[in-house]
């Protein structure tokens, strides 16, 4: 529906690996084409997809630096020194801190942990947190999901004794800091075969290489908080961390309240459950008052405190959507302002929360599908949260500003800055202009992966059930999308709060489910004046009153491609003049309307003359804007019609005009409606 979407279509499969992994796992062959667009090429391969345990996990040691840092640590639980965990504000780096102070504890060090407050410190290290530290006697500092980019905060630590480890995951620049060690898979020299572990998933494997390779239940468990609320690939390593932790979630104590807290009362947990209700609280804790809460909650064994924890966070979750919405609408109301064409948008207020930034980012993103960085402003500092699309590196872009930057870092998709007020024009001007240098307008165009084109009757309870083999879904492992072709839409209604969101039954052939899009309430005129779309849409089972039915959630829909085909045949190629012969002409029909059954009686095609006399008007009508609004039979018709001479397309200016005065012609001169006659007789 929006301008420019393309469905980029799935690869096609061995159909000898379909058949053997069809036979060998018993599943559909749906099953064993969706594992093979997932990178599985052979049986072991499929294996480990379906089934991962705990084989998958890789020797910690194959990371950089593991064995400096071992000993470092060993020697300071040895000698007594003080050691912080220097931690982060989000779901990962709260889970990565819990893990690490407790595992510690239990190894007898005297540990604590350090959060900075996302409003007073912002993002990493910084020479006031180092500062306090030194002052409370802190003579190690091991960093979780941060670190990486802090060079002149662990230089400083260098220079007043404290000594310093990195484990981090985000992406590495050019150089690395000088200390102790640099536990990161992201390194350009590193080896290790998962680049993208999350700072728990680096954690973790600390903590594998301190305890003899083993860990506990809920160490896995918090690690696979982290890789999903994380956002990683979800593939390998990654995958049976998250395979195997989920089943241990409910056995945290913190994370069993905060369940209770959020209401949940399903039977068993899956990744939805952990980026829907899990992640989204233990965050808010960071953006809306201290992260420490959520840690204090982690490791916390005492149900009733667990519960007080659990409620304050999801009170603050509460809190986070409230100021989300009204930020969003701000952030509007400047993008109408500005009326912009580029492919960036910047945009900073001094009213707005640090903390909440992110997400209004990433909201802004799907919705115009261009880089977006937010930036709260608080006493001449701007701190920034930006979020993109695939294809454009948001970290890699902002390097090359570097020099600009109080602080920066992220990755690919997500990434944090701090700048200073007199520095933000320069960098809004320079940003923008680099961007529509470096990338082309088809870069942005939103597009969709799909796993392949279905039937509507394929698309059973049993076999949608079967598709959770693939799960957990997640980054790298999308749940799949299907594409259902020549699809009408009936009984159109708004629901949901302010109509934002709709239902309608789709219909193919004599089959209808039940599609939701949510947000698209707009979208209901379009649907209404049209006959025939390609949607792509996620299946799902709806259980209602003990009875279960397919479900379809909405990702797109466009006018269908088979219209559009047809009528390309006909109008821009001219097929229907003296360069193309009938066979040729039925070759087109045979290979797009084919299973369709019309009626090309006299009564009909007057009907369908006078349906297009009022669709084109006295005037012309734009190509596409007819297309969609045509049925199968009456573009037809058209294409009839115009071979009649009744009506001709303007190339140049991709219009439909009727033809006025042109003199009496019967059917039977056209060649197609000759075609179309046969077919049906046949």
């Amino acid at each position: 529906m929006n301008n420019r979407l393309i469905a980029r279509e799935p690869e096609l499969c061995d159909s000898a690996l379909v058949e053997t992994i069809t036979n060998e796992f018993h599943c559909s062959s749906m099953i064993a084409r969706a594992l093979i667009r997932r990178g599985v090429f052979s049986l072991e391969e499929a294996k480990r997809f379906l089934y991962p345990d705990e084989s998958a996990l890789f020797d910690p040691f194959l990371l950089p630096d593991m064995k400096k840092a071992i000993e470092r640590i060993q020697m300071a639980i040895e000698q007594g020194e003080k050691i912080c965990v220097y931690g982060d504000y989000d779901a990962d780096g709260v889970c990565s801190t819990a893990m690490l102070t407790k595992r510690l504890r239990m190894m007898g060090a005297d540990v604590d942990y350090y959060i900075p407050h996302r409003h007073d410190e912002g993002y990493g290290m910084s020479e006031n947190a180092v500062r306090k530290l030194k002052e409370r006697g802190i003579q190690l500092i091991v960093t979780v999901d941060n670190g990486i980019s802090a060079f002149d905060e662990i230089a400083l630590c260098s220079a007043i004794g404290i000594d310093v480890i990195i484990t981090d995951h985000h992406s590495v620049g050019k150089t690395i800091p000088e200390c102790v060690a640099v536990i990161a898979a992201s390194r350009k020299d590193a080896t290790y075969p998962n680049r993208y572990l999350c700072g728990a998933g680096v954690a973790l494997k600390l903590i594998q290489a301190m305890n003899g390779g083993k860990y506990s239940e809920e160490e896995l468990a918090l690690a696979a908080v982290a890789t999903v609320a994380d956002v990683v690939p979800l593939a390998g390593e990654n995958r049976a961390i998250v395979t195997l932790g989920m089943r241990s979630i409910q056995q945290i104590v913190g994370l069993s309240a905060l369940l209770r807290a959020a209401g949940f009362s399903q039977p068993r947990i899956d990744e939805t459950t952990v980026s829907f209700m899990i992640a989204p609280r233990l965050n808010a804790a960071g953006r809306m008052a201290s992260a420490q809460e959520a840690v204090h909650l982690l490791l916390g064994e005492d149900e009733t405190k667990a519960d007080t924890f659990a409620h304050k966070l999801n009170g603050y979750n509460q809190d986070r959507r409230d100021i989300e919405n009204e930020m969003l609408e701000e952030a509007e109301r400047q993008i109408e302002a500005l009326k912009t064409t580029g492919h960036v948008l910047i945009l900073s207020h001094e009213s707005w929360n640090a903390g909440v930034i992110g997400i209004v980012a990433s909201r802004l993103c799907d919705k115009y599908h261009i880089p977006v960085i937010l930036f709260a402003e608080q006493s001449g500092i701007l701190t920034g949260s930006g979020r993109s699309i695939e294809g454009v590196d948001l970290f890699e872009n902002l390097s090359e500003f570097s020099h600009m930057f109080i602080r920066y870092g992220g990755h690919a998709r997500a990434a944090g800055v701090t700048i200073s007020k007199d520095r933000f024009p320069e960098f809004i001007t320079q940003f923008s202009n680099h961007i529509e240098e470096q990338y082309q307008p088809e870069d942005f165009y939103p597009s969709f992966s799909y796993d392949e084109t279905v039937q509507m009757e394929e698309l059973t309870v049993e076999r949608i059930k079967e598709l959770r083999l693939l799960a957990p879904y997640g980054e790298g492992n999308p749940e799949p999308v299907f594409r259902l072709n020549n699809v009408r839409f009936a009984s159109l209604r708004t629901i949901g709060k302010d109509d934002k969101h709709f239902c309608a039954s789709a219909v193919q052939n004599d089959r209808v489910l039940r599609v939701v899009a949510f947000g698209k309430s707009e979208l209901i005129d379009p649907l209404n004046s049209a006959a025939d779309w390609d949607l792509l849409a996620r299946p799902s089972i709806n259980e209602y009153r003990g009875s279960e039915s397919v479900e379809l959630f909405w990702l797109c829909a466009n006018a269908s491609e088979e219209k559009v085909a047809f009528f390309n045949a006909f109008f821009v190629q001219r097929l229907y003049n003296g360069d193309c012969s009938c066979e040729k002409i039925s070759a087109w029909f045979s290979g797009f309307y084919s299973n369709r059954v019309f009626d090309w009686n006299d009564s009909a095609m007057r009907k369908h003359y006078r349906t297009l006399q009022t669709a084109i008007g006295e005037e012309s009508t734009k190509l596409l804007s007819l297309i969609r609004s045509l049925k199968a039979e009456e573009l037809l018709a058209l294409c009839v019609f115009a071979q009649l001479g009744f009506f001709s397309y303007d190339t140049e200016k991709e219009e439909i005009v009727r033809t006025n005065g042109c003199a009496p012609r019967t059917l039977g001169e056209s060649t197609l409606y000759r075609l179309l006659i046969e077919t049906q007789e046949a």
